[in-house]
């Protein structure tokens, strides 16, 4: 396992091909100390995030920005790390990912400003809860409390997450059984992302 614990840093920010990006999804996915230390190793990245000084793309750059962020091919790029955190194929994670840019899809979530779309993952994952959710930019998703874990992988927008700090597309959120968080969309477009999850109590009350 040491391999994989070498990769974690830059799974963490992204910087992995496809292949090592859904080896470590998988190990993490099955091994909980892993999914403890990538959750840790995601807040420091965001933290530096905030800190790091811009750079100007060029303009070429910029054009493939905007080609990438346009049309449902934009979430090309999870298609990897989606199949395997979901234990499904790619073209069955294609096929989900393409559900996002279906209006009839999404259903009202559990609080002010967020809808849901279920879909059923891989064997691995038949007794959990997954999907995608949507926030709306500026809302917060409500104070919940997990008891079981939680993993997330951020598709679009920004998460201004209570437990995990800054996480920004491409970025994973792990929540350990036991934990608690709220989180709020922040940035210029709605917050979506896919998350697969175990019992959660949105009764729980928030510590004051």
């Amino acid at each position: 396992m040491t391999a994989i614990r070498d990769l974690l840093p830059a799974y963490a920010v992204g910087a992995l091909d496809d292949d090592e990006a859904a080896l470590v999804a998988r190990a993490v996915a099955a091994d909980p100390a892993l999914a403890d230390e990538l959750a840790a190793l995601i807040e420091v990245s965001g933290e530096l995030a905030l800190v790091a000084a811009p750079i100007a793309p060029t303009a070429a750059a910029r054009a493939r920005l905007l080609d990438a962020i346009a049309g449902p091919a934009r979430f090309d790029r999870f298609v990897d790390r989606f199949a395997a955190l979901f234990d499904v194929a790619a073209d069955r994670a294609r096929e989900l990912l393409g559900l996002i840019d279906q209006p009839a899809a999404w259903h009202p979530g559990p609080t002010a400003a967020s809808w849901l779309v279920h879909f059923a993952a891989g064997p691995r994952l038949a007794t959990a809860d997954t999907g995608f959710v949507k926030l709306a930019r500026g809302a917060r998703f409500a104070w919940h409390r997990h008891g079981g874990p939680e993993h997330c992988l951020i598709l679009q927008g920004t998460a201004l997450d209570s437990a995990s700090g800054t996480l920004a597309a491409g970025a994973e959120g792990v929540m350990p059984a036991g934990s608690a968080h709220d989180f709020v969309a922040g940035g210029d477009d709605d917050l979506i992302f896919a998350v697969w999850v175990y019992d959660v109590d949105f009764s729980a009350p928030r510590p004051t």
